[in-house]
């Protein structure tokens, strides 16, 4: 567990969890003045937040569910994450083919698209309708038999950890404080005066307590009132070469008689492919990827990529993610469920902020922190700063200067700007700090140094997973550098060569939970 910089006798807020929801609560608050703890039972983005389909998106398919107001909601903050994070959220133009049997035909699809458009203000580009032969022409590894044409259409990528570790660094330069790896025991007290303890023993006053845990808040944090809050749905993703499924633009993919779509992405010089949509019970962290998740998504995409190389032998990696979605009366199909996030109480007045997207993360926020600045002012110290007004849509999470075309030709920089953006200047790239950690990937060895001095990591597993993805992009998931960085962080936190080792197994541990790949370690 990490050592907080400075005490407070009481917080003004405690917020329990460190993934996306967590972060954009923190941030909110800590902007606001308020005095701010973030605690976190692993670390930060351990859960949902490192493992969805990493797109920020308004949601085409909630369309068809009639959720006219969440998809408003998610192209508004979507428009707003392109000012704020333009480096970690990129505009891409999603291609939507629609084959014979598919239950979405052309003109259903057009339809939607231009109620999209429409709910996005026109902003941006508009979808484009392709028929068959320019769909082809745009798209040449797409099955031509039964084609019937396609929709193109703006959404955007991001990395979902990076852009939850941005949102959260920005938090703590306004005085939030984080302690990872600091697990909850128990909630107890009364309205405005609550207590935490920590698995330690630390206990912690705050006079608001918000839960942000995703798929672990229940009753352990919530007691009666979280008993039947969420139904889980588990989503798994697996990784290919470029080269064995070289797919020109982020596609989405009709699942023949379901009502969900899956995407292939291109990412670098990989591709993704996903996600599943299933049920899910059990530990969150430990979702988990079956050979019967990586075949069922294989067996979807191949169907309309006849010419790609998609077969068990080509998966480079996998993931797998728990999201939390709130339950609906008498369950149904988590296909079926609203992305829509609700805030709940305790008796005692301990709050919880449950579902939600990963795009509306600031908008949830801001509803959240509202009504604790309501429930603090009044009883706010005299002589004190009141809070001010959410200003959360008005700035961006990395303070600098985006990247000129000039620099951008350093091929270091290049490689640090989509993940770091203005803060790549500040990395130390000199010498062996500048070399690749693998050569056909976009990871250097100065980003293990900052990660290690600046961004908060205990574990080995921390940086090669969440600060980097390179578990999800490394053929070896990371296994042939994984000493060399156990070593650094090791010496840097004064530990012994036994605790390399114990950063070592605890890394092939999280790996294979995660991907069912067993990393063998240089």
């Amino acid at each position: 567990m990490q050592r907080l910089r400075e005490r407070h006798e009481t917080w003004d807020l405690v917020v329990v969890g460190a993934g996306i929801t967590g972060a954009g609560i923190a941030r909110d608050a800590a902007l606001r003045g308020l005095s701010v703890l973030v605690i976190e039972a692993q670390d930060v983005a351990f859960g949902t937040s490192s493992r969805s389909t990493r797109l920020i998106h308004g949601g085409v398919r909630y369309l068809e569910q009639g959720e006219l107001g969440l998809v408003y909601e998610a192209l508004r903050e979507r428009g707003r994450l392109y000012e704020a994070a333009a480096h970690l959220v990129r505009p891409a133009r999603f291609l939507f083919p629609a084959y014979t049997g598919d239950r979405l035909g052309p003109w259903k699809l057009r339809l939607g698209l231009t109620l999209y458009d429409t709910l996005n203000f026109h902003r941006g580009q508009a979808h484009d309708y392709l028929d068959p032969e320019a769909t082809l022409a745009t798209e040449p590894l797409l099955r031509a038999e039964g084609l019937r044409g396609a929709v193109q259409y703006e959404d955007a990528v991001t990395d979902d950890a990076r852009l939850t570790l941005a949102i959260l660094s920005d938090a703590r330069r306004h005085g939030a404080q984080v302690l990872t790896y600091a697990r909850v025991d128990a909630l107890a007290g009364s309205r405005g005066a609550h207590t935490v303890t920590l698995e330690d023993g630390t206990v912690v006053n705050a006079r608001v307590v918000v839960v942000a845990a995703g798929p672990w808040t229940g009753p352990a944090l919530l007691g009666t009132r979280g008993e039947n809050l969420l139904s889980l749905s588990k989503g798994t993703h697996i990784v290919v070469r470029s080269r064995d499924a070289p797919v020109r633009q982020p596609l989405v993919i009709q699942a023949r008689e379901q009502r969900r779509i899956l995407f292939a992405v291109p990412w670098g010089t990989r591709t993704y492919l996903g996600t599943t949509d299933s049920a899910y019970e059990g530990d969150p962290g430990a979702s988990g990827v079956t050979t019967q998740d990586e075949d069922e998504i294989l067996d979807l995409v191949r169907r309309i990529l006849p010419g790609a190389r998609l077969d068990r032998s080509a998966i480079v990696s996998t993931w797998s993610g728990v999201r939390p979605l709130v339950r609906a009366e008498g369950g149904g199909d988590t296909v079926e469920l609203s992305r829509k996030h609700r805030i709940v109480e305790r008796d005692d007045g301990v709050l919880a902020l449950v579902g939600g997207k990963l795009t509306t993360y600031r908008s949830m926020a801001e509803e959240l922190v509202d009504d604790v600045v309501a429930r603090l002012l009044p009883s706010w110290p005299e002589g004190r700063a009141r809070p001010v007004a959410c200003t959360t849509q008005l700035l961006p999470l990395v303070p600098g200067d985006p990247l000129g075309a000039m620099e951008l030709e350093d091929p270091v920089l290049a490689d640090l700007y989509p993940r770091h953006g203005p803060t790549a200047r500040l990395l130390d790239r000199r010498g062996r700090a500048g070399e690749r950690l693998v050569h056909d990937l976009p990871y250097r060895w100065c980003e293990v140094d900052h990660a290690i001095a600046h961004e908060g990591v205990c574990h080995v597993i921390d940086i090669v997973r969440r600060r980097l993805p390179l578990v999800l992009t490394d053929a070896a998931q990371g296994g042939t550098i994984a000493r060399r960085v156990a070593v650094r962080l090791v010496d840097a936190h004064g530990g012994q060569a036994s605790d390399i080792e114990d950063e070592l197994e605890r890394y092939r541990h999280e790996v294979h939970t995660e991907t069912g790949r067993a990393p063998q370690v240089d």
